[in-house]
């Protein structure tokens, strides 16, 4: 494990930040006021069975299709209840029953069970700059073989322009005790994240996004993840329609089992919108990844983000969402190639209530870096040994949902999720389905 005086080295990093009054952009697909959102699309919802992951890829993916944690950022109703001068607060409260069935405790121990969440926050607003959200999440499971969680979610988010700058900042602390595809079992981790983003509108067209952000994960038995990485990207926006952007990044990766990855990225990425009903964000480029280790050769893959929507007609939209990401795995020596689609239409039934369907696609392979056999000394001038596949999972889930919003404050939804899981290694494979209803209300 990690030192853990890290996590006071983290918030003396935010103290810091937050001197300057940097603050923070949603990280919201669909906000066009910061290029990373509009060049660097994150799907959300391709990678797990019927859900969205836990934050971010790093985390693995979740399980259960009901998690407060995989639900939408939280967004106040209204202008809160005022406190005192610059001070307002808006409570909000997120409740879940799931029935669930091949829910794996262990791998190869798939496990029926009833879940019961519920997630009374407060999102705290300081002035027009500053939000501080915070979410703890109690879960209790009526199988014995999973253990009953108290898990937490702290986001504060701050943003200002400076001229034509933008300055941003988030940091975020998450602990969580999902089961994870990835392990099929529990796995707490506590994750701190941090994002600073400044953004410099040139003129009219031309657009420069700089960015920095360190992730650190702390994951039980399994291997810890310190992450810092500089993610830069120039934009020109021709006119509303059509925008290019060019985009590299730089980072590094310590993990407490296996080697350290240094890592870059070159991007390309193209939004175009010819009308109300189209919209199309694609990014596309080559991850080039080594490892800190004499016999172990880099690691070269085609990384790609793309999220299609199309306006069918009036109350019927089609969203198409496709992803490769490449990350460390939670197992030692290991590094994770994800790719991933998803394809959903939502149809409107009357009033406020909405049908939808969600089917999603991933191949997730795992590679190991651990040197294998060298090479015959002068049979090659090669002084590498080559990476093998140790695992390769293939993942298919449906997801039928109906929500509706009740009144102002309050959404409700109902699901049935199917899915599978196949491995080329059987501890890992399963096949199940969950059932569930979801509350949302904001006060």
């Amino acid at each position: 494990m990690h030192n853990k005086s890290s996590p006071d080295l983290r918030w003396l990093v935010l103290a810091l930040t937050s001197a300057c009054h940097f603050s923070v952009v949603g990280q919201e697909v669909n906000d066009q006021s910061q290029p990373p959102s509009t060049f660097q699309p994150q799907p959300v919802g391709t990678s797990s069975p019927g859900s969205s992951q836990s934050g971010t890829p790093y985390m693995g993916t979740s399980a259960l299709a009901a998690s407060s944690l995989n639900a939408r950022e939280y967004g106040s109703a209204g202008p809160g209840f005022s406190v005192w001068g610059p001070f307002s607060i808006d409570p909000h409260v997120f409740y879940s029953f799931t029935y669930a069935s091949g829910l794996e405790a262990l791998p190869t121990v798939s496990s029926s069970t009833a879940i019961n969440t519920v997630s009374p926050g407060l999102l705290l607003q300081i002035g027009s700059h500053w939000t501080l959200d915070y979410v703890p999440r109690l879960t209790f499971y009526s199988n014995p073989l999973f253990h009953n969680t108290t898990d937490q979610n702290v986001v504060l988010k701050g943003r200002t322009t400076y001229g034509d700058w933008t300055l941003s900042l988030l940091q975020s602390y998450i602990n969580t005790t999902d089961p994870l595809v990835e392990t099929g079992t529990q796995v707490e981790q506590d994750v701190y994240a941090t994002a600073i983003n400044a953004n410099w509108q040139m003129n009219d067209h031309l657009s420069l996004q700089l960015g920095l952000n360190q992730n650190f994960r702390d994951a039980q038995v399994f291997s810890d993840l310190h992450e810092w990485q500089t993610s830069d990207w120039i934009r020109y926006q021709f006119e509303r329609q059509l925008g290019v952007a060019f985009g590299v990044t730089a980072g590094y990766d310590e993990l407490s089992l296996g080697p350290s990855m240094p890592f870059e990225r070159v991007e390309v990425g193209l939004n175009f919108r010819p009308g109300n009903k189209l919209s199309l964000n694609l990014v596309g480029g080559i991850e080039d990844r080594q490892f800190v280790q004499a016999s172990a050769p880099s690691l070269m893959t085609p990384i790609f983000s793309a999220i299609a929507g199309y306006q069918i007609l009036d109350g019927t939209s089609f969203t198409f969402a496709g992803e490769r990401t490449v990350t460390p795995s939670f197992f030692g020596n290991e590094v994770n190639v994800l790719t991933s689609a998803t394809g959903s239409v939502r149809q409107h039934i009357v009033g406020t209530v909405y049908f939808s369907v969600v089917g999603g696609y991933v191949l997730e392979s795992f590679t190991t870096i651990l040197p294998g056999a060298m090479p015959p000394s002068g049979s090659s001038p090669s002084t590498t040994a080559p990476l093998t596949e140790a695992r390769s999972d293939s993942r298919k889930s449906l997801k039928f949902s109906l929500s509706a919003t009740l009144h102002t404050r309050l959404n409700a939804s109902i699901f049935y999720l199917l899915s599978d899981n196949a491995s080329n290694q059987a501890n890992f494979s399963y096949s199940g389905n969950q059932v569930g209803l979801l509350l949302d209300y904001r006060f």
